[in-house]
């Protein structure tokens, strides 16, 4: 099944290349196949219109989620203006050891985890990265219920990943402590095991013998985010309680796990996005200067305005937005690009939604320069293909609506000339990987980019001009 997936992408890719190379480059091999599909005549041509000084009439950020299940992977640490903070579930049962613990003045508790060596061990990461030293500063919070019996435990398991990620947004500890952690890694297979404090142990040497905990560990000073395997791994993290000795050591593993977000940043209506939390940026492009250019392109009045006025006299083929880009103000951890993410919102039986664009590649441009829709990228300019944006627009102009897009960012991207844009084998069966698996927790400001004119392109294809 997994090799026909991959397949179907490299096929997939090669069709949509394919295409999109004749129409940028003026052929015709495809477009007959591409109008068909469309249910349009294989007789029309297709023609490029530029919409200049296209400027937005307005722009607004929207916050990303901040509770994310961490199940095979966790974040914590703070960079680029957002705070990872990591939240553990426990749910055990065990009378003796607890009643070992009461009495046990040499009582300690901590926390061990193994660094996501898929990241540090990654070819791009930066091999010199390492040692990362830092003294942590620690919150720990934690919240403890206790019980008799194993009906206990079974109810605490029956309580869903969802209800409990959405009980996490309204968190209130039952006890909290500061603490430092001398932070030192010095290898991708770091194990980092972090001392818990004593008003905790104090209160774990009060609980059981069955007990539900929730820990949470915030460090809002940390240099950087640190990246650990979550509890569906084999290196799943573990909480560890020693009661007398040293070889009287309880380890539990947590049942689940969540990455809890904090945004520091306090920018008012800038227009700041950052990676890995599905912040979005939402712009509205004025409907009347792009009506403007359809009627003096081809001499006819837009909007239509005749039956159901859905105007069906042209098919948007593609339609791109060029615009300016600034880095400067921006910051990434890898040095890699990073993809932008383009949906457009679009009528449905008079309902708004949103529909992700799919990019088709230029192979001539991006062999040349590279994918021109990214980010921490050489040159100065974005691309971002809005085709079933501009073709619902053209298609029901008459309602009013503007050109609406949103915006995110994406992965890092690894391949930055590959056609494909997608991971894919090769004829050989070696494995090509366009896009880095992790997320790069970046920081963009689009304030520059989506507060200048941009320039609409469009590839129509049409029957006027007395075509027969």
């Amino acid at each position: 099944m997994k090799k026909k997936n991959i397949a179907f992408l490299v096929l997939f890719g090669l069709c949509a290349a394919l295409l999109t190379a004749c129409l940028f480059d003026s052929g015709d091999s495809g477009l007959s196949s591409w109008l068909g599909d469309q249910g349009l005549p294989d007789s029309y041509k297709v023609q490029m219109l530029t919409v200049e000084d296209l400027t937005p009439v307005s722009a607004k950020v929207y916050a990303g989620n901040t509770v994310f299940s961490a199940t095979t992977r966790a974040v914590f640490g703070t960079q680029a203006g957002l705070t990872h903070d990591i939240v553990f579930d426990f749910a055990f049962i065990d009378s003796s050891f607890f009643a070992e613990m009461k009495d046990a003045d040499s009582a300690a508790a901590f926390v061990a985890l193994v660094l996501d060596d898929s990241y540090y061990g990654a070819k791009c990461f930066p091999k010199d990265s390492f040692p990362y030293e830092e003294t942590l500063d620690l919150k720990v919070e934690w919240i403890i219920d206790n019980g008799k019996k194993k009906s206990f435990i079974d109810s605490v398991g029956k309580v869903s990943v969802s209800d409990w990620l959405e009980e996490l947004k309204e968190w209130k500890a039952d006890n909290s402590a500061d603490t430092t952690y001398e932070l030192s890694i010095g290898a991708k297979d770091s194990l980092v095991i972090i001392d818990l404090p004593s008003a905790f142990v104090e209160d774990m040497k009060k609980a059981g013998p069955a007990c539900h905990l929730q820990l949470r560990l915030s460090a809002p000073e940390a240099k950087r985010v640190y990246r650990f395997f979550g509890p569906d791994t084999t290196f799943m993290p573990e909480f560890r309680m020693r009661s007398i000795s040293d070889t009287n050591i309880k380890k539990f593993p947590p049942f689940r796990m969540s990455d809890v977000v904090t945004y520091n940043d306090s920018c008012g209506d800038c227009l700041v996005v950052h990676a890995g939390v599905t912040d979005s940026l939402v712009v509205e492009y004025p409907m009347e200067k792009i009506l403007e250019a359809l009627s003096d392109f081809y001499g006819d009045a837009f909007p239509y305005d005749e039956g159901d006025g859905n105007d069906v006299r042209q098919a948007v083929v593609l339609a791109q937005l060029d615009m300016v880009r600034d880095d400067s103000e921006g910051y990434n951890e890898l040095g890699l690009p990073i993809q932008v993410v383009v949906g457009s919102f679009i009528d449905s039986l008079g309902e708004e939604i949103r529909r992700m664009e799919m990019y088709k590649v230029n192979r001539k441009l991006v062999a040349e320069s590279g994918h021109p829709n990214m980010v921490f990228y050489d040159g100065d300019s974005l691309s971002l293909q809005v085709t079933y944006g501009v073709r619902d627009l053209i298609n029901q102009a008459r309602n009013g609506r503007n050109l609406k897009i949103m915006t995110r960012l994406g992965y890092p991207v690894l391949q930055d000339k590959d056609s494909l844009y997608a991971d894919y084998k090769t004829a050989d069966g070696d494995s090509v990987y366009v896009f880095f698996k992790h997320f790069d927790y970046a920081r963009y400001d689009f304030g520059k980019t989506f507060s200048q004119p941009a320039k609409l392109k469009l590839w129509l294809a049409t029957k006027r001009g007395g075509e027969e």
